[in-house]
């Protein structure tokens, strides 16, 4: 579990914070941009505004570099992300299948990437390395693999449960 603020909790101070450390020329944008990313996971649009106030860059700047370099995202992510591999191995065993069912399992509408609940997050991701384990995918830091559409709810429920346990084993976690 990351250390980010919760979307009720965005302190713009930090953007104040890091555009006083960076700079705040036009050629800063990435830097900015990738900073405000990692401090929250995604784009607030406040955060971006508030950069706009303090520096040289225009929203069409902003709008052009987060919208072309697909690091950045402009809605909060789940709690736990589901990276499924398309890899060749993968994509030849049936990844889009498996990316689907992730989608369909827990109920996210097209469009979207992410549970209603904000729970699982669901990504395509070139490659985990793992070719022998296609399909693979990766929730957070644990693998599975040979996953069909079928084990698809199984995998869901025991990555909950092992989630569950490491919770329970360290209480200061959230």
């Amino acid at each position: 579990m990351s250390n980010r603020p919760s979307i009720e909790e965005l302190d713009l101070a930090f953007v104040d914070e890091i555009v006083a450390q960076v700079g705040t020329g036009k050629e800063k944008v990435l830097e900015l941009l990738q900073a405000i990313q990692g401090r929250y996971g995604y784009l607030p649009k406040e955060a971006l505004r508030r950069v706009c106030e303090l520096t040289e860059i225009t929203p069409a700047s902003i709008a052009g570099v987060s919208t072309f370099y697909d690091q950045f995202r402009h809605r909060p992510a789940g709690r736990h992300i589901i990276h499924v591999c398309i890899g060749t191995a993968c994509h030849v065993k049936g990844a889009e299948a498996v990316y689907e069912a992730f989608r369909s399992h827990l109920g996210i509408p097209d469009g979207e990437d992410t549970d209603a609940d904000r729970l699982f997050t669901v990504e395509r991701i070139a490659c985990l390395g793992c070719c022998t384990l296609a399909p693979a995918v990766q929730i957070d830091e644990v693998t599975y693999g040979h996953l069909t559409r079928e084990t698809v709810p199984q995998v869901v429920s025991d990555f909950l449960r092992h989630e569950q346990q490491a919770r329970a084993a360290s209480p200061h976690k959230r």
